[in-house]
This record gives C-alpha cells, sequence and structure tokens, in this order.
C-alpha cells in the first residue's frame, strides 16, 4: 500500500483494447460508493468524438458533488496530449475536490509510456513533451508546474489494469493485422504511419500491468478462459489476475492497491524473468530443464534457448521466413550512407553528383516493393499455424548473434505470427564500464554470467513462450534452431576470419558474407557500429 504521508493525488490507469470492458469497469467503479472515494475520471480517445466519455455522460452515471469526466480526445495521453494531461491533473489536485483519479486510455495506447509521464519529470525543454503550440505561447502556468517537477510532483501512479477480451484475445494472437488495419480501433479513424501490430500492442498491455482482469468469461467458452489465463501468467507472473464478467470487480482491487512500481513493471514481464532465472544458472549451461523450462498451466511452458555460437543466418531465415511475417528496421540510412560515398566518388570522376545515386535509390526501392508483393501475409500465417513446431509458440523475446554481423547484436521479438529483428547494441570483448559498476549486484551478473572470453557478449539468449491447444515441443525447437548455428567448419572459419587483425569490421563482415551465402535476408546492421564508432571518437576529443 502507499504510504499514508503522500499526498499526491492516486492514480489508476486503465487499458485494453476497444470493447474489452474499459468503460463498463469504469461504470461500475463510479456507481458503487462502497470505496467511499470521490473519483474524478480522464477518459482519452483517439478521435475527435469521445464515445467513451459521451456513454458514461449519458447514463447518468457522474454527480457534480461527487464524480466527474473530463474528456481528452483527437490525440493520445502517452505521446500528443502528454502536456494536457499535465495540466489537467494540475487542476484536479488544485480544486481540492477528488481523492482519486481514474484515467481510461484509448484502445491504442501504451500503458508503459503512459507511466513514463508520472514516472519522470517533464523538463521544459523536452521536444517530445512540448508540442510546438506551447512552446509558442510559453504558456506561465505550464512552466510554473515544470518548474516544481511536473506531474511527478502531484499524483502517483497508483495501479495498471489491463482489461483482456476472453473472447478475442487468443484470435489477436494469431492475426498478422498493423494498427493501421483496423481503423475501428481508432473510431473509425486509421493512422496509416502507426506501424504498431495488434499483437505487439496486446503483449505490451499485458506485460506492463499490475492487475489483469480476464473479462467476458460468461460469454467465452472454458477452454479459452483456461488458455488466455495460462497466457496471460506466462507474459506478466507478477500481475494479480481477476476473471470478471461485464468487468464487475471489488473496487479495492484496482483502487489504493500502491501495486505499481516502475522499475518492477519495466523488469516484471515474463521473458525477463526467464532470462534472469536461466543467467544465474552455471555461465556455460545451454539452458538445461532446471533454470530454462517453466510451466504456468494448460500447456503453457517457456523455455530459454542460449548458446554461445552464431546463427548461419541464411538457414535462420530459411527457418523462420516463411513462418513468421519478419518486420525488420528499414536500412535506408545505411543506403543514404553508401550512397553519399558514391556520390563523392562520382564527383571526382567528374560524373556528376548525385544523378547515378539517385537511380540506384529508385532501382532499390522497386526491389523492395517487388519484394513486399511476393510476400502473402495470409500464407505465412497458415504455414504458422500448421508447423508443429513453431505453430504453438505465442512469444518469445531475446537476443540473437549473427555470423556475419560479427559487432552488432541482434534484437528478437514475437508475438503470434509477426516477428521483429532488428539491431541490437553493439557487442563488447569485455565489460563496458559506466553505469552498471554503480550496481554491484549488476556488475557481477555482467561479468560472470553474460561475458565469455574471447568473445565478450555474443550469444543466443531468447525465450520461448508457447503451448495451449497444441503442446509446446520445445525440445524439437531447440533442436532445429541448433541445425541453424554454425557448425564445426563453418565456426573454425569464422574464427580465422574474427581473429584476423589485419581486417576492419567491415571487411570481416563482407568477408564472411561471401563465406556464408552472400544476401540472407536480413537487412543492413551497420548503422548502430557507426554511431558507436563516432561516439567513441567523440570521448577520444573529450579527453584531448
Amino acid at each position: 500500500m502507499a504510504s499514508s504521508v503522500d499526498k499526491r493525488l492516486p492514480v489508476t490507469l486503465l487499458s485494453g483494447f476497444l470493447g474489452a470492458g474499459k468503460t463498463t469497469l469504469l461504470k461500475h467503479i463510479l456507481t458503487n460508493k462502497e470505496h467511499g472515494l470521490r473519483c474524478a475520471v480522464i477518459v482519452n480517445d483517439m478521435a475527435s468524438l469521445n464515445v467513451d466519455a459521451e456513454t458514461i455522460a449519458k447514463h447518468g452515471i457522474t454527480e457534480a458533488d461527487d464524480s466527474q469526466v473530463y474528456q481528452m480526445q483527437n490525440g493520445c495521453i502517452c505521446c500528443s496530449l502528454r502536456v494536457d494531461l499535465l495540466k489537467q491533473v494540475d487542476e484536479l489536485t488544485q480544486s481540492g475536490k477528488y481523492d482519486y483519479l481514474i484515467i481510461e486510455s484509448s484502445g491504442i495506447s501504451d500503458p508503459e509510456e503512459i507511466a513514463e509521464t508520472f514516472a519522470a519529470e517533464l523538463e521544459d525543454d523536452d521536444e517530445e513533451g512540448l508540442d510546438e503550440e506551447d512552446k509558442e505561447e510559453e504558456d506561465p502556468k505550464l512552466k510554473e508546474l515544470l518548474a516544481k517537477g511536473g506531474l511527478p510532483k502531484i499524483a502517483r501512479l497508483d495501479t495498471c489494469v489491463t482489461v483482456v477480451d476472453c473472447v478475442n484475445a487468443l484470435a489477436e494472437f494469431e492475426t498478422i493485422d498493423f494498427l493501421s488495419d483496423r481503423p475501428v480501433e481508432k473510431n473509425g479513424s486509421a493512422d496509416e504511419d502507426d506501424e504498431r501490430t495488434i499483437t505487439d500492442l496486446l503483449v505490451g498491455q499485458i506485460e506492463f500491468a499490475d492487475v489483469i482482469l480476464l473479462n467476458k468469461t460468461d460469454v467465452a467458452p472454458k477452454e479459452n478462459v483456461a488458455r488466455v489465463r495460462a497466457l496471460v501468467a506466462a507474459l506478466n507472473p507478477r500481475a494479480k489476475i481477476y476473471e470478471t464478467d461485464h468487468s464487475i470487480i471489488e473496487p479495492k482491487s484496482i483502487l489504493n492497491t500502491g501495486l505499481f512500481n516502475f522499475e518492477e513493471a519495466q523488469k516484471g514481464a515474463g521473458w525477463m524473468k526467464a532470462i534472469e532465472k536461466a543467467e544465474a544458472c552455471d555461465a556455460n549451461c545451454n539452458g538445461c530443464d532446471d533454470c530454462s523450462t517453466s510451466n504456468s498451466g494448460y500447456n503453457v511452458a517457456s523455455f530459454v534457448y542460449r548458446r554461445r555460437r552464431p546463427f548461419h543466418p541464411g538457414r535462420l531465415m530459411d527457418l523462420i521466413g516463411d513462418k513468421f511475417a519478419i518486420m525488420q528496421a528499414l536500412d535506408d540510412d545505411d543506403e543514404d550512407w553508401e550512397d553519399d560515398e558514391e556520390a563523392e566518388d562520382e564527383e571526382v570522376e567528374g560524373k556528376g553528383k548525385g544523378k547515378a545515386t539517385e537511380e540506384k535509390k529508385e532501382e532499390k526501392k522497386k526491389e523492395k516493393e517487388d519484394e513486399e508483393e511476393d510476400i502473402d501475409p495470409q500464407v505465412i500465417l497458415e504455414k504458422k499455424k500448421a508447423d508443429p513446431i513453431f505453430g504453438p509458440l505465442l512469444r518469445s523475446k531475446g537476443f540473437f548473434w549473427l555470423a556475419t554481423r560479427t559487432a552488432v547484436g541482434g534484437e528478437w521479438s514475437q508475438a503470434g505470427a509477426m516477428l521483429t529483428a532488428t539491431p541490437g547494441d553493439v557487442w563488447y570483448e569485455e565489460p563496458p564500464k559506466g553505469e552498471w559498476e554503480k550496481d554491484a549486484a549488476l556488475a557481477a551478473r555482467i561479468r560472470d554470467q553474460i561475458f565469455q572470453a574471447p568473445y565478450g557478449d555474443r550469444r543466443q539468449e531468447i525465450v520461448f513462450i508457447g503451448g495451449g491447444a497444441q503442446p509446446f515441443k520445445h525440445a524439437e525447437l531447440e533442436k532445429a534452431l541448433d541445425a541453424a548455428l554454425l557448425n564445426d567448419d563453418e565456426w573454425a572459419k569464422w574464427e580465422a576470419t574474427f581473429k584476423d587483425e589485419k581486417l576492419s569490421v567491415l571487411e570481416k563482415d563482407e568477408k564472411l558474407a561471401e563465406e556464408f551465402g552472400g544476401d540472407d535476408g536480413f537487412n543492413s546492421w551497420i548503422e548502430p557500429f557507426l554511431m558507436a564508432q563516432l561516439a567513441a571518437e567523440d570521448d577520444e576529443e573529450d579527453a584531448e
């Protein structure tokens, strides 16, 4: 429970997809007077018409001296309306009328981004927090609020609640839709620039919650409810889970619980807990049963895949390429970097600057468009469902190592049939010096469990969560992944190239790419390495 001396306004944040039951839950809380709280309500809707707020008003739920609904619409409180949220909460606290604030976020909101507004100060020069209109007006009230420390000084996030629709949740894990494909999620207004997927958003809402309501259990098949509960428990083992009909729950379960802790919420996802458990095992362990497997019921289990050898990129792509809709970071910046080099060469040779470069860009763009047209997402979805190994796979996340990317590690994140594989941070030959050294436990974990000579933190470390209607065959998955690793002969060639001091990092990657088949289906990962190089050069200049 939160400390009784904390005078800040406590807040419960409600998240969940459109139709999951957030507004029904809100109406239940406002009509239930057992909690004895004077509640203010902020309803956020992405559309210009705030349907949920209008629904509450039409039902006559609020009374002037007890509760009040405030509408925030045509934007999201986790990004474009952050300043409006700050102003509104300050107004509520200054009025002295309310004991509690409930925020119903839009169906497409990320609760972690909203929580960041409560957890960290919003500085007056924060480009992300302040829009141009606020800067131009130089609102004195806003400046005063920011000078005092922003939202964290006047309100505290008490509980994050996510409402899950047990009727549709499993289907959402099998969709390949993006949010831009679902205009209904924005009350008819689709944002074509929103590149988030339905499955990623659902997973994010579940993994960050303190309390999860499995709603519509009165109409969902019992088997569905059991499967959803097992899945949710695997995704977020720290959350309190309640099964509800029409979102009916005791107010004390979601109000003034004192459950929210930003650091615990960030680190509480099932995949992170599984990695911590695995890393606590012997440093040379490749994923024994004791450290790498767990079961949350109804055949839903997790498995941590750990290896100290890189994947052959071609074999890995052959394994996953036809079973997942794979999203990768665009390599436009890398192409621009290469094109700039080519343009300079052309200028020196007197061929005219930029003409050939622009033609090459157009060619690459057309090639990508042609490749995308050849991919039928529905075919991929059906292949994934039919595959005995990957069919039961619900969620996976972690780090992976490609043989042809010697300097940069990969970040792996999969939910349902959607898999994101992007470049992450540069690998280190030895533990980097920095903030982590201030935490003795973290320093020991990095030194003893993650780093191994001579290749530092290069590793495969991916958590796989699967099961449900089909059993999760993690032993078969392990064998399939092992077959995609470099074999002994390939590993010997890799080591010889990696240890060749005459070659630069880029030259090593080029040589290894030729050795292991050229174009492997993964986009360029050069940018993180180049950025790290520039940062190192800046550090050297500062030292001088």
